[in-house]
This record gives structure tokens, sequence and C-alpha cells, in this order.
């Protein structure tokens, strides 16, 4: 990648108009913002929103809003994302509230629980309603917290997903990966915490520092204009004389990289470099050329650097890349795929009056079945009856105990090949 053809902006163009709001829901939404707000990023805007009134009332943010007291009493949701669900909805005008007049809402929760997964999709879909360009940090379960926690989680992503502009799971599990031996599980959800962190700064700070490379809120929107895709999300950093070199190498072993998520290239790459005054612009251009090629030189780069006067010889670096949506889902290809008249069944499915299957008959494949009915379709070779010996048709049969050995074994034996 070339920064010559890169559209520099004055470094005291920063976006510094745009309203950005951080929001947790839920318990661990609201703690990982209870950590931030120790950072005091300029402009950037904090609330919480939970049902369970004690912890609300322990955290130090300003802007709290308890939801479903009408369903829940100020108890929590109890680990039940339907009356998460439910408290948020009773509440939308709260909620509402919460959102209004912002540009970016990062939003932040723990799936698996009741207020997280069942709140935070309500909570995205207000905020995507009034305009706001909506991105959601999730730390998702330890898989020892059990399977019906590990469902919840999935469940609630898979609804952030439709109404979000980018979600990123955090796998507590792969954060996990990285612990040391007397790591407690606490250390890990702050771990966790920090990943978010560092997320959010990065892109607050495209916006909102002076840097080399600036980002106009409009242009950040260009990398999220497809909902519903898997979202990429990596960090590396680096210090010393070597510190540009050192955060390529820790971003290639980011743990964030190497799951089943993230096995494809992006489409749209979102890069923010941040370092000190000796960051420059033939360094910038090597890091982007590395990243380029890490993560795919056909994806839309959109970049940024910022300089922070106290990063001397340090170098960070955060990749947020986004997959469009590409082809149809299982279901959708099932469907198709019925709906294609095959030989020898046109007249079956062609019948206006459907009538009691009887022995031999083929059945036509419904919407309710169609994974059995593909299967019936192609679970074995038919073969003629009637056996043709070919250029042999002249010669002696080879006989054994009464059986012709020319013939194959599986047409001998009337054995059917199961596909």
């Amino acid at each position: 990648m070339n920064l010559h053809e890169l559209p520099l902006e004055h470094p005291l163009l920063a976006d510094r108009n745009v309203a950005i709001k951080l929001v947790g829901v839920g318990g661990a939404g609201a703690n990982a913002v209870d950590r931030l707000k120790m950072e005091n990023l300029e402009r950037l805007q904090l609330a919480v929103i939970n049902t369970d009134y004690q912890a609300l009332a322990s955290s130090p943010v300003q802007d709290k809003v308890l939801i479903g007291m009408s369903i829940t009493r100020g108890l929590g949701a109890g680990g039940d994302p339907e009356l998460g669900r439910e408290a948020a909805e009773a509440d939308r005008e709260k909620i509402s509230k919460v959102v209004k007049d912002c540009d970016l809402v990062f939003l932040i929760a723990g799936m698996g629980g009741g207020t997280g997964s069942g709140a935070a999709p309500a909570v995205a879909e207000i905020a995507a309603e009034t305009g706001a360009l909506v991105i959601a940090f999730v730390t998702m379960p330890f898989s020892f917290e059990g399977g019906r926690r590990l469902k919840q989680a999935e469940e609630g992503l898979i609804a952030l997903r439709k109404v979000c502009d980018a979600v990123i799971p955090l796998p507590n599990d792969i954060l996990l990966q990285e612990a040391g031996e007397n790591e407690t599980v606490l250390d890990s959800f702050a771990r966790a915490d920090e990943w978010i962190g560092r997320g959010v700064k990065s892109i607050w700070a495209m916006l909102m520092k002076t840097g080399l490379i600036n980002l106009d809120f409009a242009t950040l929107r260009q990398a999220f204009q497809q909902r519903g895709g898997k979202t990429l999300f990596g960090l590396g950093e680096g210090a010393g004389e070597n510190a540009a070199a050192d955060a390529i190498e820790s971003l290639k072993l980011c743990p964030m990289l190497h799951t089943p998520e993230f096995s494809r290239k992006a489409d749209r790459l979102l890069v923010n470099i941040t370092g000190g005054t000796d960051l420059t612009l033939p360094k910038v251009n090597d890091l982007m050329s590395a990243i380029a090629e890490k993560f795919g030189r056909d994806s839309h780069l959109i970049m940024g650097a910022v300089i922070d006067e106290g990063m001397q010889q340090r170098v960070e670096i955060c990749v947020i890349g986004t997959s469009d949506l590409v082809g149809r889902s299982g279901l959708q290809r099932r469907l198709a795929s019925a709906a294609r008249p095959r030989p020898g069944t046109a007249q079956i499915e062609a019948a206006p009056v459907p009538r009691p299957a009887a022995t031999g008959d083929r059945v036509v494949p419904t919407e309710l079945d169609l994974t059995a009915a593909e299967k019936r379709d192609q679970d074995e070779f038919g073969f003629d009856e009637v056996e043709s010996r070919g250029h042999f048709e002249k010669t002696d049969r080879n006989l054994f105990d009464g059986q012709d050995l020319d013939v194959p074994t599986y047409l001998r034996k009337g054995i059917k090949i199961a596909l």
C-alpha cells in the first residue's frame, strides 16, 4: 500500500463534533464501562443500563438507567434473556433518551446472562433507529459456564448482528489462553475489559485526536456498511527500537485472529496506528503494507494514524475488519434445491391433490423436512436389472457354484450402494 494514494487530512481537522456514547448493558457491560470511566476520554459520554438496581447504584457512571422495574422489580433478569428483552421493551422510551442525538454508540455487554443477552439487542435496535452507527463489543462465556449459558450467548450474538453495524465477540476462552498460571477468573474478566477499552479508544482516537491521518465520521461509516456479517478484531503493540516490526508480529499472534470466526479475508479493513512523535509516514507506509499483506490486498482499506506524545518508541495497531454476506443461507439453498424438478419426479410433484404414499412411491419433500428429503432423493444408486456383458456377450460365462463371477458382487447379491 502506498500512502501517496491516500487523502491525507490536516492534523487539526479531527472530527470533534461527533457525539460518541459508550453504553454498558447488564452487569458485565456496566463493569467494563466503569473501568473505562477512569480513562477520562475527551467528549466520550458514558451510560449504563441494567435490570439490577443494586448493581446500578454501585456504578460510578453518572448516567444510569434502570429498566424493567415492573417486570424484575429491580432484582435483575436472573439469567433469563426473555426477561431481559421484556425489560428493554417495557422501557424503550428511557433507552431512546440515552442514545438520542448520538452519532456513534459503542455497546458493551456480556453474552450468556439475562440482561446482556436479552436487552442488548433491543438497546442496539433503538440506537440504530435514531440513525447512530452502532458497534458492539461483547464477551462470550467460558466453556466451564455450561451449555445453557453458551446457547444463550450464541442466540444473543445472532440477535445483535441483525441490528448492529458491527459486532465484535471476545471469547473468554481465547483470552484465558493468554492468562498466567496464577491469574484468577476476575483477572481474566479484567483482561477482556482491557481489550474492549483498547478497541474503543482506537476508534475514538481516529475521530477525536490529531494525527498524521485523520478520519471523518462519514469515512468511518463506510467500514461498517454491511450488517449481519462477521467482524474481525485484532490488536498489536511494540516498543523500543523495533517497535513497528514488533507491533506487526504482535498483531499476527493476536489470539482474537486465530478463531474460526475470522477464517476469511476481510472485505473492508479499518486500521488505526498510534505512535509517538517519532512515528513517520514511511514507517506508517511499511506498517500498512504488512497489514494489507496479512489481511488481503483486495480489501477496502480505511486507516488513521494518530500521534500520542506519551508514546515515544511505542506503536499500537488496532485492526477491525468486516466481511460481506456472501451466498444464500443453508435453508435458502435447500429450498431452492427442493424446488428444482428432478428426473422422474415431475408428474408426482405436479399432482394437484396430495395422496397417501403407497409402498415404493416417492414422497415430495416439504420445507419442514428438507434435509431428510434430500437424503431420500440421493441415498442409493439404482441399477438396471438387465445384465449387459458388452464385448463379452458371445463368450462363455465364468461360473462358480452357479454364480456368474463376471457380474459385479453388488449386482449378484442385490446390494444397494448408499451415498
